[in-house]
């Protein structure tokens, strides 16, 4: 990924117009779509895209959630506050329960899950994934801090940007991980003030002197902090507080990269001060377009592509006031977006990989909502967390290597340990082989194939699957294996046909629905596994 960093104060754009595709909406192109925006489109989804067009898609993509349920606790009967199957969301927590913390943080997992089975054309989700790697916490304890956190991202999660950034200051979880609740005009911490410039806001940029990187300087993130100061964390109502006797009141002022503006003392305002400063450079706008750029498209952003998409998508923005969702909605409509070089080129997340399976693949979720927390915690802790990607887990608060670490990016996801764990986790969903309790859970390949247009035609059946699962289309090589080896090995084509339509007429047959079931489950598990289902 090639840099394109420079002086940022009083800097003007002159942006190109974004080229909004106006090729031929098809199947293929609602997949696309739709893969990068959700976790793990369905076959009746990509059907309703296509029908639907492009634009009316998009609005579906950008509306906003209606309120959601609270996490509840969903196992855990020792909690002295909260009876299984009840929220502990603003219940007292008394630490020294054992266990108490650990169940918790357990339900505010498992909820999360929860809400990405979402089979909603939305891309809610996936912006909060995108925030939550943004704009890190990870690795504290308190579960009402990071429930905290989840509600002021889920805020402005196709919201305000500007005011995300002002929220997240002082939000518990953030005061807590990157030392907000340290920071006193005594003993000054330069944490989050450091990590506001450098990966929450603007961005480095190359080094341009002793202590100057072009976008900001030592001396800024040191007069920052000082703005910062003061700030402590209230555990019994949950929110930051400002406590005028730990703030530095002095006059800070920042450096010429922010034309060496001065900030004078305004106690618990001043945080707000501190953010209108940073948001008056351009820079914050082209860095957070970049950064979508890379989750969205592609990591690979050429000088022509800076041009062409980042600074019209920045100029977006701006003149948005911050709003994020005009910016989804010019890059996911754009020629650039839906060009050829950018299709399949994603490797999916650990997250993408799984949900993909559960949600394109009609995993059935229970309807009990205790056993749909126990399995999304199986969830959570056998497939994401194994898989490094479980949420207040990330390993930087640079957030997961994949979205920075030049040059590999996305290959970071794959390894000679993932790449075994990612064979397993299809092997258990398409065989059926999850437990919870006495109940085992998997693929419904069954009522997934009964969605299509003609599922007793094995030729028209695995052109399906695949165009369901995989990016592009295989080689005819592929198909023509997958059809003679794997669904019908050493058998006609009127084999298939033969025994899924008496299946369809006898479906209370235990022995034709396993059979059936079998052929479906040998042919999703070879394709599940192809290099090409590791693409996005």
């Amino acid at each position: 990924m090639n840099n394109f960093y420079g002086s940022v104060v009083n800097s003007s754009f002159s942006p190109d117009e974004i080229i909004k595709f106006d090729g031929q909406w098809t199947y293929q192109k609602a997949s696309h779509l739709l893969r990068r925006t959700i976790f793990g489109p369905t076959y009746l989804q990509i059907k309703e895209s296509e029908n639907i067009g492009l634009d009316d898609t998009i609005d579906l993509l950008l509306t906003e959630k209606s309120a959601l349920p609270l996490p509840i606790n969903f196992y855990f009967t020792s909690d002295p506050e909260v009876p299984v199957g009840e929220t502990w969301v603003g219940k007292k927590m008394d630490g020294t329960v054992s266990g108490l913390v650990q169940s918790r943080n357990a339900s505010l997992s498992a909820w999360i899950v929860n809400l990405m089975y979402d089979r909603n054309i939305n891309i809610s989700e996936k912006m909060m994934l995108f925030w939550h790697n943004h704009l890190v916490i990870s690795d504290i304890s308190d579960p009402n801090a990071k429930y905290s956190y989840i509600t002021t991202l889920r805020k402005y999660a196709l919201g305000n940007f500007k005011k995300l950034v002002r929220d997240i200051t002082i939000d518990p979880g953030m005061l807590e991980y990157l030392n907000g609740n340290e920071n006193t005009a005594l003993a000054p911490n330069e944490n989050y003030a450091r990590e506001l410039l450098e990966l929450f806001t603007i961005g480095k940029g190359p080094l341009a002197g002793q202590g100057d990187y072009t976008n900001y300087t030592e001396t800024d993130v040191r007069e920052i902090a000082r703005c910062l100061s003061g700030w402590t964390i209230d555990r019994t109502l949950n929110k930051g507080v400002f406590k005028v006797s730990r703030h530095d009141q002095g006059e800070k002022k920042l450096s010429h990269r922010f034309g060496n503006i001065s900030i004078k003392n305004s106690n618990e305002e001043e945080y707000k001060k501190v953010i209108d400063v940073i948001f008056q450079q351009n820079e914050v706008a082209r860095f957070i377009c970049r950064q979508l750029y890379i989750w969205f498209v592609n990591s690979d952003i050429s000088p022509a592509t800076e041009q062409e998409l980042i600074i019209p998508l920045a100029q977006i923005l701006i003149e948005n006031d911050y709003e994020v969702s005009p910016v989804l909605r010019a890059l996911l409509s754009s020629q650039h977006f839906f060009d050829e070089c950018n299709t399949g080129i994603i490797i999916k997340s650990p997250a993408d990989f799984v949900m993909t399976l559960i949600n394109s693949g009609s995993y059935p979720i229970p309807d009990d909502i205790i056993q749909k927390y126990l399995l999304s915690n199986y969830i959570n802790q056998n497939y994401f967390r194994k898989m490094d990607q479980a949420w207040f887990a990330i390993p930087s608060v640079a957030g997961w290597k994949a979205y920075y670490q030049e040059p590999v990016y996305y290959k970071y996801w794959l390894s000679s340990v993932s790449l075994p764990q990612r064979n397993t986790i299809v092997n258990d969903l398409t065989y059926k082989k999850i437990k919870v309790g006495d109940k085992k859970y998997g693929l419904d390949l069954l009522i997934l194939v009964a969605q299509f247009d003609h599922p007793e035609d094995p030729v028209l059946l695995i052109k399906s699957l695949s165009d369901l699962f995989l990016p592009y289309d295989l080689t005819q090589e592929q198909y023509d294996y997958l059809k003679s080896e794997v669904l019908l090995p050493g058998l006609g084509d009127y084999v298939w046909s033969k025994e899924y339509n008496e299946y369809l007429q006898n479906q209370s047959d235990a022995n034709l629905k396993e059979t059936v079931n079998k052929r479906l489950q040998n042919l999703c598990s070879v394709i599940l596994n192809l290099p090409e289902n590791q693409l996005l």
